[in-house]
């Protein structure tokens, strides 16, 4: 069995020299919402179907205020329902909408972020492994300089009914799909909430970082 160490709100020197003193070849998993930019795409996703003029979404199909209560007290069924959302609609027709809106609500932890693209550089397998939609977490990545890395997020096919595809990276989920992958565990893992736990403590070293809200560094300027 692999020696593991979680560690609760690293520094963000110690997050630095961890990722630094990576080998490449090794592999790292990193959370994306409030890890890697403070925000959550997957809650603008919900945020711009509940809002005028709601298209490519009819009235009625999200209430923004509803999806936060069930955040407290259902959270993975909300999660799923923020990708259930984009399932519904025609592939691409909320892609304009969402990157404007993730633009403009969503900051980057941009000491984190030049990390893990300068890590990815010099061989390091970096994976984002997130609890929102897919195409939300593309468009973070995208927007925010790690495009290209690969992704483990929520996946919900247009079938009727709607479907999952499975393992949902979701709490204990992240590591189910991250196994099914066939990928070995990871050497370092990077979250911020109680539902990265489960990941973190997969991992050789689990970091809890501190929320990338709070993070006087994620401001606009």
């Amino acid at each position: 069995m692999r020696d593991s160490f979680l560690i609760q709100r690293p520094s963000a020197k110690m997050v630095l020299a961890a990722i630094a003193g990576l080998a490449p070849g090794s592999h790292l998993a990193t959370d994306a919402d409030n890890t890697l930019w403070a925000g959550d795409v997957g809650d603008e996703v919900v945020r711009i179907a509940s809002a005028p003029p709601h298209a490519p979404w009819q009235p009625g199909q999200a209430d923004f205020a509803q999806y936060e209560r069930e955040i407290e007290t259902d959270y993975i069924g909300a999660c799923k329902f923020s990708a259930q959302l984009l399932a519904r609609v025609p592939a691409g027709t909320a892609d304009v909408r969402l990157r404007d809106a993730i633009a403009s609500r969503v900051v980057p932890r941009t000491w984190l972020v030049q990390a893990l693209r300068a890590a990815a550089n010099r061989g390091v397998h970096v994976w984002l492994v997130s609890a929102s939609p897919r195409l939300a977490v593309e468009i973070g990545a995208q927007l925010f300089g790690l495009e290209g890395l690969p992704i483990v997020a929520v996946d919900c096919e247009a079938t009727q009914p709607l479907r999952f595809a499975e393992p949902v990276p979701i709490g204990e989920g992240k590591v189910a799909a991250w196994r099914a992958l066939g990928l070995p565990p990871p050497d370092l893992a990077l979250g911020d909430s109680r539902w990265d736990v489960p990941l973190l403590q997969s991992a050789r070293t689990g970091m809890l970082l501190a929320r990338a809200v709070d993070d006087l560094a994620c401001r606009w300027t």
